[in-house]
């Protein structure tokens, strides 16, 4: 998707923003500067007929080819906009006149956020740009708080505050330098029951014949859901990166040989601390912490295959087809019978326990209002199971691969078949004894590629057998952890010691003593172990590192 920034106003905005180099388009009306660039194929731009003129970023798809600047140029010209129709991921400005529109797509992948001021309102989809023209910004750790105890962030605000963020089927307009925003999350149309699951199958399968502006190259891992996706296209490039005896990259290498698929296979690589912390930066202010830090090393293996001359096939939130997400959500609820009055389930997400008592009771408190509200937001008439994953849809769609996609945009061009809104139309309408327990994936990869069937699936270090179901392959992989039978991965720990000096520095600074939502002892004991050469808190201090970092670009003074 590239970047956007811009100001719409009743004045000049107080310090000048046109100072990005590479910008594809730049706009500067009375009232209104903007600019935008990125890579060719995911930023267009230009002047309307009926006046005034737009940027989009991201793809929009319509009859499975990706929509170029003039289709882009109709269906902005008339006086309302309606998008609805599209597939695809993106963003827009329009400016005609008096007003600025923005714009985001049903789902929520793509995202601006904005802030007023008294001259009027900048806005960008990059927070961490904001920050260098309206100063330090605070978070919020009312809204933080499910981001980081839970999976991911359940609503779709701003987690910091004084921003505003455009969520899901959101419209924004920017008048005499006012805001105005509209959200309208994305909800499926049940019309008729698609019994076998057919109806579903053909949608997933237009969505994987799109044309895209390179060859696509898909990632592909030991999971279920990107191996639907090969044995659906049946020949096509693959990728996959890790360390060599990674189960995920092992079994991805063997897939790519039953079906003879030329696969490219990139090792990580951990390149000096100054790029490692650049990468970090650029990471984490695109994306506001939802991986930890080390993630940033994956950003050269998305370079290089968009120099190859491939877009990135993802099989991200290919869990939905298979029911996997928010299961232990309506089992709590089951069992609570739908309280509204309830604690929230708190899984171990596996991060960091660095906040002080009272930040913390802050958190879990923003976390459990979070999932209550949007709970009881979905439609009544919804099973529980139909609501966990419309909540899916809402929450983990737009707060976690959306974020990714943010990032990912920078550097190459991706697309979701499975987060595609008519895609999930489809599968909203396939009955749940087909996508309970993976069924439905299961049944594609049988009819379409036996052979793929022969080998185990990997669920993150643990190889477990094709024919179990999701409680069955989670009981399983619990199992392997504790007799010791996963995978070790030596990334997190051959990162943190990479950074050490970096690390231990920061840690021991100033501004992170002297902040005070911190746990200083939790964190004293985090130096001193590492210092000492302990590495029982290297998965902690990855994910401080990627917090800490972000913390810091919210702090940054204006210029």
């Amino acid at each position: 998707m590239g970047w956007l920034i811009g100001f719409a106003g009743i004045s000049v905005p107080a310090k000048p923003i046109f100072q990005r180099e590479h910008a594809r388009y730049t706009i500067q009306e009375t009232g209104f500067h903007a600019q935008a660039g990125g890579i060719q194929e995911t930023c267009c731009g230009g002047t309307l007929p009926a006046g005034g003129k737009f940027v989009v970023l991201g793809i929009g798809i319509h009859d499975q080819r990706i929509l170029r600047e003039e289709d882009w140029r109709t269906y902005l010209n008339p006086p309302r906009i309606d998008v609805d129709e599209l597939d695809g991921h993106f963003t827009l400005i329009r400016w005609q006149s008096d007003q600025v529109e923005l714009l985001t797509d049903s789902t929520g992948v793509r995202t601006l956020y904005c802030i007023e001021r008294t001259e009027g309102v900048y806005f960008s989809n990059r927070l961490d740009w904001l920050v260098a023209y309206t100063g330090p910004l605070e978070i919020d750790y009312s809204n933080f708080g499910a981001q980081w105890i839970l999976p991911n962030s359940i609503c779709t605000d701003s987690m910091v505050k004084g921003v505003s963020r455009i969520g899901p089927g959101g419209s924004a307009v920017i008048k005499r330098g006012h805001l105005t925003i509209r959200s309208r999350p994305w909800n499926p149309s049940i019309s008729q029951l698609d019994q076998n699951g057919s109806s579903y199958e053909r949608t997933l399968q237009k969505s994987l014949d799109l044309k895209g502006p390179q060859a696509w190259s898909l990632g592909l891992s030991g999971g279920l859901d990107s191996r639907a996706l090969s044995a659906l296209l049946g020949s096509c490039k693959t990728h996959v990166w890790g360390p060599f005896d990674h189960p995920d990259v092992q079994i991805s290498r063997k897939l790519s040989r039953i079906q003879g698929l030329e696969q490219n296979y990139f090792q990580d690589e951990l390149p000096d601390i100054t790029q490692c912390i650049d990468l970090i930066r650029e990471r984490v202010g695109l994306t506001q912490v939802i991986t930890p830090a080390s993630a940033a090393m994956e950003r050269n293996a998305y370079s290089r295959l968009y120099a190859m001359g491939y877009g990135v096939l993802d099989g991200g939130f290919g869990e939905i087809a298979r029911r996997q997400l928010m299961n232990r959500a309506v089992l709590e609820r089951i069992l609570c019978r739908d309280s509204s009055n309830r604690s929230l389930p708190i899984p171990n997400t596996g991060k960091s326990d660095i906040f002080a008592p009272e930040i913390h009771k802050i958190m879990a408190h923003g976390a459990a209002e979070q999932f209550n509200t949007a709970w009881h937001e979905l439609p009544k008439s919804m099973t529980m199971a139909d609501k966990a994953d419309l909540l899916s849809v809402h929450s983990r769609l737009p707060n976690f691969f959306g974020l990714e996609q943010n990032y990912l945009d920078q550097v190459c061009v991706s697309y979701m078949p499975y987060a595609q809104p008519s895609v999930l139309r489809a599968l909203f309408q396939v009955p749940l004894r087909l996508r309970w327990n993976g069924r439905l994936l299961r049944r594609l990869i049988l009819q379409h590629a036996p052979s793929l069937s022969k080998l185990p699936l990997v669920k993150g270090t643990v190889q477990y057998p094709f024919r179990l179901g999701t409680i069955s392959s989670f009981a399983y992989t619990h199992l392997m952890k504790r007799i010791g039978k996963n995978y070790h991965d030596p990334r997190p720990q051959a990162f943190i010691h990479h950074m050490e000096e970096f690390v231990l520095d920061t840690l021991r600074s100033d501004s992170v003593r002297n902040y005070t939502p911190y746990d200083q002892t939790k964190l004293r004991l985090m130096a001193d172990s590492l210092a000492s050469g302990d590495t029982r808190y290297v998965g902690q201090l990855d994910w401080w590192l990627a917090f800490d970092t972000w913390r810091r670009i919210l702090d940054r003074p204006s210029h």
